[in-house]
């Protein structure tokens, strides 16, 4: 018997969007299915996968999951048509544990691209009420024959996965945080200068932190730590050296130009409320 092992140097990173049409998709399920299947989407690298999307794929039923390849296959070519840069990398399912019927699923998938990723995705909540998201790569084996493998199967290896954002997703997924602590679980999006206010108070925090740190190694009521020292000394390399006068003339005319642009917004907004008002009578 041979075993041909998947590149278990690879990683996957998921993006927000991916993980929110997953949940979503579940939450909308029909009641006669406990899970949910479908394609990921993304790009593929040397060592990784990233997945940036992600769609449901009909199926039949929990235990048989007969799948709906043409409908994968239509859909898969429709977003390429959306999004050049992204083609099909993998499938995903709900629950905890794998389906039945997998390794069927996953030999489609090698069809359509190269090396899928099989994506586990917890959305019942049920381990330690935590949302546990889990990779695998599978690996064929069955019988040599001639120096050819006849495969009888996949097996399927466990892979690093983890959560990745850009500025916007990471600005984005905070204000949804941020519904949380509200009642009616609603957030407004922040202005401009709350924005400011905020990015400054949360660099006013990091910057105590960091001072109270550094006293605390400086007085050796804490101990020293290398690695972290090298990294501050980039942090502080990093920095521009600007007089501070200079520094403060810089941040009163950028202040200066972010109220400009609000004026005229609120201006150009309270305009055409004006011109709808004059034109409907």
């Amino acid at each position: 018997m041979a075993l041909t092992l998947a590149n278990n140097n690879f990683e996957v990173n998921i993006h927000p969007v991916a993980l929110f049409n997953i949940v979503h998709a579940y939450e909308r399920r029909s009641e006669k299915f406990d899970t949910i299947l479908g394609t990921l989407l993304g790009t593929r690298a040397a060592d990784s996968i990233e997945v940036f999307d992600s769609f449901v794929v009909p199926h039949s039923t929990h235990n048989d999951a007969l799948y709906n390849v043409d409908y994968a296959s239509t859909m898969a070519s429709f977003y390429r048509k959306v999004n050049s840069t992204q083609t099909t990398v993998g499938w995903y399912s709900t629950g905890s544990d794998m389906i039945s019927g997998a390794n069927l699923i996953h030999e489609y998938y090698t069809h359509e691209t190269r090396n899928p990723v099989y994506l586990l995705v917890d959305t019942s909540l049920k381990n330690d009420s935590s949302f546990q998201i889990k990779a695998y790569m599978g690996a064929s084996f069955g019988i040599k024959d001639k120096d050819r493998l006849k495969s009888h199967g996949i097996i399927f290896t466990p892979i690093p996965v983890r959560i990745v954002t850009y500025d916007e997703e990471k600005a984005a997924t905070d204000l949804f945080q941020a519904g949380k602590f509200n009642k009616d679980f609603q957030v407004k999006p922040p202005s401009e200068l709350d924005q400011v206010q905020s990015a400054l108070d949360k660099l006013l925090l990091m910057l105590n932190y960091l001072t109270s740190y550094v006293d605390g190694i400086i007085e050796g009521k804490k101990p020293s730590d290398p690695k972290i020292g090298r990294m501050l000394m980039n942090l502080i390399n990093t920095v521009p050296r600007v007089d501070p006068k200079d520094l403060e003339n810089m941040i009163n005319t950028s202040m200066n130009d972010l109220l400009m642009i609000q004026y005229l917004s609120q201006a150009v907004k309270a305009q055409l409320v004006l011109n709808e008002k004059l034109t409907s009578t």
